[in-house]
This record gives C-alpha cells, sequence and structure tokens, in this order.
C-alpha cells in the first residue's frame, strides 16, 4: 500500500476524530446556558435584557478578534446573505427557547429541542448525501433514550411552550445543516463572525419589540451576562463550527446531545437539584451515544456486520 495514502488516510482519521471532540466540548459549554439562565431568572435579569447583552457583546469579541489578527472577512453579497439568515435563524431558535421556559419546565424544554439531531440525520440525507448507517442509527436511539431520561420527570406545560420549543428545535435544525454546508468553502471563525451579526439583530429587535429590553442594573447582572456571553456562547460556538468543518452535520448533531448531560451535572452541583438513577443511566446512554457516533466505532460496527454478511441497502446487490 502507498505510504502516502496511509499518511493521508491517518490525517482524514486524525481530522474528524478531533471534530468530534470540538463539537461534545462545544456542547459541554452550550450546556451552562441552562444554569446561567435559572441564575438570571433569580436575580431578576430579563431574557430579551439577557439576550441581546449576550450576543452583542459575543459579536463585538469575535469581529475584535479577527480584526487584530487581519483575517480576511470579506464576502460576496449572495454568502453574507446567506450567512446574516443563518444568524437571524439562529437567534429565533435562541428567542423560542428562552421564551419556552415561560410554560416549559427546563427538562421538558431540552427534551423536545434536543429531537433536532433525527431531523438534521433525515435532512442530510436527503439534502447532503450522508450516509445513515447502522452505528448513527444506533446512536440517535441512545441519544434519545438518553436526553429523555435525564430531561424526564418535568412538569407539563400548556400548548404555547410546546410550540415554541418545537420551532426551535427545527430552526436548530436549519442552521446546522446550513452550517455544514457554509463552512466547506468559508473559514470557521469568519462563518461564526458573520452568524453572530445576524443572531444580534435579530435579538435586538426582539427586544425592543418585546419591551422588556434595560440596562444591566446590578454587578450580579453583568456577571451573569459575561459568563453567558464567554462561557455560554463564543467559546461553545467557535467549537461547534470548528467541529462542523471536519466532521458530518448528522454526526455533529448527535454527538452534541452529551449538551443535557453538562447541565444536569452543573444543576446538582451548582444548584442543589436531585441526582436520581433515571438521570445516571439517561447520562450512560447520552455518552454511549457519543461512542456509538464516533468515526472509529462506526468504522467498527460496520467492518463487523460486513463479516456477518450485511451488507448497506445500496450494495446488497452490488
Amino acid at each position: 500500500m502507498d505510504g502516502r495514502t496511509v499518511d493521508a488516510d491517518t490525517r482524514a482519521q486524525t481530522g474528524v476524530g478531533t471534530g468530534v471532540a470540538l463539537v461534545v466540548a462545544g456542547a459541554a459549554l452550550f450546556g451552562t446556558l441552562g444554569i446561567f439562565g435559572e441564575l438570571a431568572r433569580a436575580a431578576d435579569l430579563s431574557t430579551a435584557t439577557l439576550l441581546t447583552a449576550r450576543f452583542l457583546a459575543a459579536t463585538a469579541m469575535l469581529w475584535a478578534y479577527l480584526l487584530r489578527r487581519g483575517t480576511p472577512v470579506r464576502l460576496g453579497n449572495r454568502t453574507l446573505a446567506v450567512e446574516l439568515a443563518l444568524g437571524v435563524v439562529y437567534g429565533f431558535m435562541a428567542i423560542a427557547y428562552f421564551e419556552s421556559l415561560a410554560w416549559l419546565s427546563a427538562g421538558v424544554a431540552t427534551l423536545v429541542l434536543f429531537t433536532y439531531p433525527v431531523q438534521v440525520t433525515l435532512v442530510s440525507a436527503v439534502a447532503l448525501d450522508e450516509p445513515i448507517t447502522v452505528a448513527k442509527a444506533l446512536a440517535l436511539v441512545a441519544a434519545l433514550g438518553g436526553v429523555a431520561l435525564v430531561t424526564g420527570g418535568g412538569s407539563t406545560a400548556g400548548l404555547p411552550g410546546l410550540v415554541l420549543v418545537g420551532l426551535a428545535s427545527l430552526a436548530y435544525t436549519v442552521y446546522s445543516t446550513g452550517s455544514r454546508v457554509m463552512v466547506e468553502t468559508i473559514p470557521p471563525l469568519t462563518h461564526a463572525a458573520y452568524v453572530f451579526l445576524g443572531v444580534t439583530v435579530a435579538v435586538l429587535l426582539y427586544g425592543v419589540g418585546a419591551g422588556t429590553l434595560s440596562t444591566p442594573a446590578t454587578p450580579a447582572h453583568w456577571h451573569l451576562i459575561a459568563g453567558i456571553t464567554v462561557v455560554g456562547t463564543l467559546l461553545p460556538m467557535l467549537l461547534f463550527t470548528a467541529g462542523l468543518a471536519r466532521i458530518p452535520a448528522s454526526t455533529a448533531s448527535i454527538v452534541s446531545t452529551s449538551e443535557p448531560l453538562t447541565t444536569v451535572v452543573l444543576g446538582v452541583l451548582l444548584l442543589g437539584e436531585p441526582f436520581t438513577p433515571t438521570i445516571a443511566l439517561g447520562g450512560v446512554a447520552i455518552l454511549a451515544s457519543v461512542g456509538l457516533a464516533s468515526p472509529a466505532v462506526e468504522r467498527a460496527v460496520t467492518a463487523r456486520l460486513g463479516r456477518l454478511g450485511w451488507r448497506p441497502p445500496g450494495e446488497a446487490d452490488g
């Protein structure tokens, strides 16, 4: 075998593994959003103020970083419009999710939101020609089952909350799939910078329209905004975007279901929330889904099935 081919394959596998690690890290940081949301409500910081300040600060920080590095950021008009549109979609997702908490418990809202991996996998199979392998199917089952266990037990709520978080899940599907396409030709940081602009416009207009936008009034408010901006927004979005540049959108969506596990662990440690055997079992299932979605495990599962005589549907007659 050509040594150059082996090296290329090794680099490709390393790149995909790095992509999975980046998405998992981003998901872990995104898992802090629920904690910041709970702390904001306790501090009487409105959703409109929290989201607007969060994305204004994140946008300013990212653009300052790119300009200081001299990173090329010019885009064609059509590409620019798509990037800003993805930002508006992401902004809508954030607004819908946070507002759904007025009717839903955090557990129920998270459960409905995290149905988006199924949607991304189906959309990616149709629009991006990404195959749905046995390992991915098993990972989806484990991920959704784990999310159901981890976030289950919350109180039921009214139809408005379910509609809002359902729309948030659809918006996240559109954003994840669209981002996978865009980062094929646009550097991840540049992509994130333009997405942030679209998000900022969306949440700012929402804050003004809702009439609940105000200046943070206490040091605690500013501390929460700083935390959600850096830990819950800027770093995880950059990690997730960089990961998408290395792995398929369906794989990224599956491994990112580790986010609810982070929320549960932080809730137990920081807010004194209960930790039950059901939550523990759900956590194991989520971690199993991350392992099943990894490239090495996926190849191993496919190889084992091949030795047993199974072939993918498209290859069965080949």
